[in-house]
């Protein structure tokens, strides 16, 4: 390459690793205003921040919104990992959520994308296109927003997240690293051809750290090398399946502390993804096709008709999600692409006929992977055939509408103010609790309505949703937070929620002082809004006020 090639791709690289970074950097940050969130950080990040500021022990963590508990049904690898860093070089775990690991992930993600790209094509410009799909594809929801309303976007309108939100889930994001790491060393040795000792440690650490990094990569990841260690074998190479068998072993047992009942969490639900994304007024939104299987299912006429609306939908939730990367099916000639197909099958599957308990879209997540997996067969068959007219025709047609259906996308996170923010006023309050002894905090139980009484943005935290902001900057646990999470996880959140919410209506004293005490409660966390919706009589809850501003009012439970 000469020397303006070199500078081109620096930028190309500098421009793409900004913009996958882009949705998380921001957040987490004091701007004039207090902490600020943009998308769904103020829920999803402040979790992961949460989880890593309460890690002591990585293998007994306690679950911050739901004192008295250990985590369970989760992966948390990478909030283990960034706990690490953060204890080895001193920046805090924040920094190194929101600005740092993004960075760092995006950069290294696109660096082994463009290796991958190289390596099957022989190309620099295959390089560069797995760089730019990894980064920039996107789904045909902007043909729909472009038809209703004119405007660029609908990254999720079919339901699956695509390339650019990629760093808004950074254990996927990760999951993916390490999906690439394997997929390079497969790429790089015939069946017949043995591992060298480095290449035997980086497949086990992936093999192992995987499904407690992101449980769904478990599938693309250990479906590629069983059918790779099956393709050795017939050339009477044991090594890849004593290597799998070994981590495999090691992955179960590592798996079953933070997992014992994750089995459990899926439910046979076939369709449910396809039906919702038609009756959705969010999602693609068809009432024509949904109103017709409605009638078609309630008079039990399941013949012809309904098979056709099945199949219409079906299809439209397909081409939608997987938009150009479709053409890639047309290169299918190589061993290696005819199993990554068929594990993209498999992928697209499992949230065709299960969801999961508590959040059902869940099992969407499948699908991520089988859009990242589809993005290699499609820069196959463009490196391939890059020199026919055609191609580089079609090739500047997705590169177009890729970036200018990710308009919409930069907006969201390059506005001001952000959407939600821990304010300057809170944070005082927040400063102030964390430094009173550890205990559990007693919060007002989630109340969506309140939104109305704060029209304007950035909307306060606690009126946002329900998150384990205060269990990520106090330190401290709460009693029943971040029902979500807590959902997801197959926790008895309710009954607690109920216990609380009864604690609040302030009808039984007595009862009311017992569930204090019983529960281990050592302080209460009122914003003002919730504070004038309750009544509480300090001097019979043995309460007291030990701080007070304008928006936070802190209660300390007397023993």
């Amino acid at each position: 390459m000469v020397f303006k090639q070199k500078i081109g791709i620096i930028i190309f690289f500098i421009a793409s690793v900004f913009f996958m970074s882009l949705p998380v950097i921001r957040s987490g940050l004091t701007y004039e205003y207090g902490i600020g969130f943009w998308g769904p950080n103020g829920h999803d990040m402040v979790w992961h921040l949460s989880l890593i500021n309460h890690i002591k022990n990585p293998l007994r963590i306690p679950l911050p919104t739901f004192s008295g508990e250990l985590l369970k049904n989760y992966h948390p690898f990478y909030n283990i990992l960034v706990s690490f860093l953060s204890k080895i070089t001193g920046i805090s775990p924040s920094v190194w959520l929101f600005q740092l690991m993004p960075i760092l992930m995006s950069l290294l993600l696109l660096c082994l994308s463009y290796l991958l790209g190289k390596k099957i094509t022989g190309k620099i410009s295959g390089g560069l296109i797995l760089v730019f799909l990894n980064t920039f594809a996107n789904s045909f929801g902007w043909i729909i927003t472009l038809i209703r309303s004119g405007t660029w976007g609908g990254e999720s309108l079919f339901w699956a997240m695509q390339s650019a939100s990629t760093q808004i889930n950074p254990p996927y994001s990760l999951s993916l690293i390490f999906l690439l790491i394997l997929i390079l060393i497969i790429y790089h040795h015939p069946h017949q051809k043995k591992y060298t000792q480095k290449e035997i440690i980086a497949i086990i650490l992936v093999l192992i750290l995987c499904p407690i990094t992101k449980s769904y990569s478990a599938v693309p990841i250990y479906g590629l090398f069983t059918f790779h260690s099956l393709a050795a074998l017939k050339k009477r190479n044991f090594q890849p399946l004593q290597v799998l068998s070994a981590s495999l072993l090691l992955a179960i047992i590592i798996f079953s502390q933070y997992n014992k009942s994750a089995g459990s969490l899926f439910i046979y639900k076939p369709f449910w993804f396809v039906n919702s994304m038609i009756e959705s007024k969010d999602r693609l939104y068809i009432p024509i096709l949904a109103n017709m299987r409605y009638t078609l299912e309630a008079a039990n006429k399941i013949g012809p008709r309904l098979i056709a609306v099945y199949t219409i939908t079906f299809f439209l939730f397909i081409i939608g999600n997987f938009s150009w990367r479709l053409i890639g099916f047309l290169s299918l000639k190589s061993h290696q692409n005819k199993i990554i197909s068929l594990i993209i099958f498999i992928l697209i599957l499992i949230p065709t006929f299960f969801i999961q308990k508590g959040t059902s879209w869940n099992t969407i997540q499948f699908l991520y992977y089988a859009l990242f997996l589809s993005n290699i067969l499609l820069v196959t068959f463009l490196g391939n055939n890059l020199q026919k007219p055609t191609v580089k025709i079609l090739l500047a047609i997705i590169i177009v509408t890729s970036l200018l259906s990710n308009i919409s996308f930069l907006q969201n996170y390059l506005g001001n103010p952000s959407p939600t923010a821990i304010s300057k006023t809170e944070i005082e309050a927040i400063n102030f609790l964390q430094k009173l002894p550890t205990g559990t905090i007693l919060t007002y139980p989630y109340d969506e309505y309140l939104k109305t009484s704060h029209p304007s943005t950035p909307l306060p935290i606690y009126l946002y949703e329900t998150t384990s902001y205060l269990t990520a900057y106090t330190k401290h646990q709460t009693f029943v937070d971040d029902y979500m999470n807590l959902q997801n996880s197959e926790y008895n959140w309710i009954e607690r929620l109920d216990n609380s919410k009864k604690f609040f209506e302030q009808k039984s004293i007595h009862q009311d002082r017992g569930f204090l005490v019983n529960n281990q409660i050592d302080y209460i966390y009122l914003a003002t809004p919730q504070k004038n919706m309750t009544n509480l009589n300090l001097d019979r809850l043995y309460l007291k006020t030990i701080y007070e501003n304008p928006e936070i009012t802190i209660y300390q439970v007397e023993r």
